[in-house]
């Protein structure tokens, strides 16, 4: 059997590029915190989600000032759409792990 060796060009996927449509950025997101979710839920695990939506968090409210003060508004506005579908699945997430304890 032959081996794949993937041409050149080959980049690897990166769902925060400019050109991934929404459809397919949300996607992967859901599915990225979904395997998350298949894990152990520990406190370790909790408090590390929760460090993520805090950091994430901060991320906005700074992508919310670029936007505002029109910093490559395509791209800005994009970065800020994929960071609010990121925080309303880690929400989710965060929600069916149960509080912390």
């Amino acid at each position: 059997m032959d081996s794949f060796i993937p041409s050149e060009g080959f980049a690897p996927f990166n769902p925060l590029d400019s050109g991934v449509d929404e459809l397919t950025r949300t996607t992967l997101l859901k599915l990225l915190l979904l395997e998350a979710e298949k894990s152990s839920v520990t406190h370790q695990r909790l408090d590390t989600i929760d460090r993520h939506m805090a950091a994430l968090r901060q991320l906005l409210y700074r992508q919310v000032e670029l936007v505002e003060k029109g910093h490559d508004a395509k791209r800005a506005l994009s970065l800020l759409e994929t960071m609010n579908d990121l925080m309303a699945n880690y929400q989710t997430l965060r929600g069916r792990m149960g509080p912390a304890g």
